[in-house]
């Protein structure tokens, strides 16, 4: 692909601003609708499964545009492409802001996952892009970026709802858009490819594979909320994987794919990418229950566990800094990302043992969660992409940010539908508690949410001993 992302005359500072300002797009604001979701179904009175079917939507919107994204860029170059996701970005915010049932937010969502899902894909591109020189900058200002976009997002959200209601969560994404496209449009480059070297796909195709998506995510994120159709959906997932799975043998046999899988059958790369879903999942379940522990259980005041949520993720920006740093002299994957296995465990496993007001053991255990993500992520990072050639690093970036999509969706779907059966299945809840953690420390009553989050906690724990096994026994991330 002939295009860059950024135009290289320019001087370095613009263009890592350029960087910054891409990247963190879609970190703030679906970090500050996740964990505004519970504020957001409340003014527009949606069900959990009317927020789940918007939320399917912008998973949905996110991947098709994920696989299109070099296709895209390839025809318009980086600064119209990134013009128009800032529009479209800005229009589906404008809805969910003016929403005023399922309709327009479900829309509105749909338009916000098109415009803002390959803006992380974008930021890392720009990266390859500058000098060698100036490299290590860009990446310490992309990770900085995502993760402080991330940190930032439940302070600000917060502070917003507390300003204008839920509403103003997402005109506040109307505002974002309008200020990254005075910041990086003239610091993008308008190149295209030429014709003879763009990818090709026939749009039948394209639908098919549009059906399959949407089959796959609705499956993912229904089954949270309708435990009872777990077949129907199994099924609904399996052909949409055998469609999904037609479209990329498609992509295999075309010489001008959209999506070079054939550049992409290296063990260090497929070896990366499950990693890197174990790591999305991890991610995606601190991000649904820190909230649900800090404010649906132990009765904090939004702000009061916005802060608790920054600081943890405040954690996990100066560790990921600290890693970036250490790994340029002291390159030893497997040893970091043991190091973020072992304290996700253990915050894991001091919130399965609280009693729910030890905030002397609470607060270190979110903290520690957060120090965990970027020491286990971080050296994947590094690893994943270290092997591929230069000519499918894009299709190689598309490929790991749809596994991040389906990650995190997968996660929260699935951490949803345990929440739930704890509270429908009581004896078993009573079993699990019994078994797994203290009842002393259950707390007094019957089964409880805090005792399912504590379970949960307990089953965090207990998964990272397969995936620190794993770690321990792969050779390739050394």
């Amino acid at each position: 692909m002939t295009s860059s992302v950024v135009t290289s005359p320019r001087p370095l500072r613009p263009r890592l601003m350029t960087l910054a300002a891409v990247t963190s797009v879609e970190f703030i604001e679906n970090g500050m609708v996740m964990f505004a979701a519970t504020q957001i179904m409340m003014g527009l009175a949606l069900s959990v499964q009317a927020f789940a079917f918007a939320y399917t939507l912008y998973g949905v919107a996110a991947i098709v545009m994920l696989y299109k994204h070099q296709w895209m860029v390839e025809r318009l170059g980086y600064r119209r492409f990134v013009a128009g996701s800032l529009l479209c970005f800005a229009v589906g915010s404008a809805l969910c802001a003016l929403a005023d049932g399922l309709a327009v937010f479900a829309i509105g969502r749909l338009l916000q996952g098109l415009g803002g899902a390959t803006f992380f894909t974008a930021g890392r591109m720009a990266i390859n892009d500058l000098p060698e020189r100036d490299r290590f900058a860009g990446t310490v200002i992309f990770v900085g970026s995502l993760l402080g976009g991330s940190a930032l997002a439940p302070m600000l959200a917060a502070l917003l709802i507390a300003g204008g209601g839920w509403r103003a969560i997402f005109a506040f994404g109307v505002v974002q858009a309008a200020v990254v496209h005075r910041l990086s449009a003239a610091h993008l480059s308008t190149a295209r490819t030429p014709s003879h070297e763009r990818s090709r796909e026939h749009w039948g195709w394209l639908l098919w594979m549009c059906v399959g998506v949407f089959g796959l995510q609705y499956a993912i994120q229904a089954a949270s909320v309708t435990p009872g159709a777990l077949p129907s959906l199994a099924l609904t997932a399996v052909v949409s994987i055998l469609i999904l799975a037609a479209f990329a043998w498609r992509q295999w046999q075309n010489e001008r794919p959209i999506i070079n899988y054939r550049g992409l059958m290296q063990a260090r790369y497929l070896l990366g990418l499950c990693l890197y879903f174990a790591g999305y999942c991890l991610i995606g379940v601190t991000g649904l229950m820190v909230p649900i522990l800090l404010h649906g259980v132990l009765g904090l005041s939004l702000l009061a566990t916005a802060l608790l949520a920054s600081c943890g993720m405040l954690a996990s920006v100066l560790v990921a800094l600290a890693h970036l740093a250490l790994s340029r002299r002291w390159p030893r994957h497997r040893v970091y990302m043991l190091s973020g296995v072992a304290l996700f465990c253990a915050g894991s496993l001091t919130l399965a043992l609280s009693d729910g007001r030890d905030w002397d053991a609470i607060v270190p255990a979110i903290i520690v969660l957060g120090m965990a993500i970027p020491l286990f992520v971080g050296p994947v990072a590094f690893g994943t992409f270290s092997g591929l050639h230069a000519k499918v690093f894009s299709h190689g970036y598309q490929v790991k940010n749809i596994v991040r999509q389906l990650g995190l969706s997968s996660s929260v779907a699935m951490t949803t539908l345990m929440l739930h059966t704890l509270g429908q299945n009581p004896a078993t809840t009573q079993w699990l508690a019994g078994w797994l953690i203290p009842l002393g420390a259950a707390g007094v009553g019957g089964v409880t949410l805090l005792l399912a989050c504590k379970l949960v906690f307990a089953g965090l724990a207990i998964g990272m001993l397969p995936l620190g096994a794993l770690v321990m026994r792969q050779r390739i991330f050394r």
